[in-house]
């Protein structure tokens, strides 16, 4: 699990989905994720989600919990 070296808390939404999360690592940290991901495993936006998530890259916000400040 990835340690939150406190980058800005920055809410951000997925595109498609509206799945609102927290970047706990730099953008390059996870492009460079992604950029390693099979093929088969890029192709859905919620798999990809998931496994950041799993991995601790990012952090979801449920739907009924309230966004922190930016």
């Amino acid at each position: 699990m990835v340690e939150n070296r406190h980058f800005p808390q920055r809410v951000r939404t997925i595109k498609y989905g509206g799945i609102k999360y927290i970047n706990n690592v730099s953008t390059e940290e996870i492009n460079d994720f992604v950029e390693g991901l099979p093929e088969d495993k890029k192709s859905s936006m919620a798999e990809v989600t998931q496994l950041l998530k799993e991995q601790g890259l990012i952090s979801l916000i449920p739907d009924d919990e309230p966004s922190p400040p930016c």
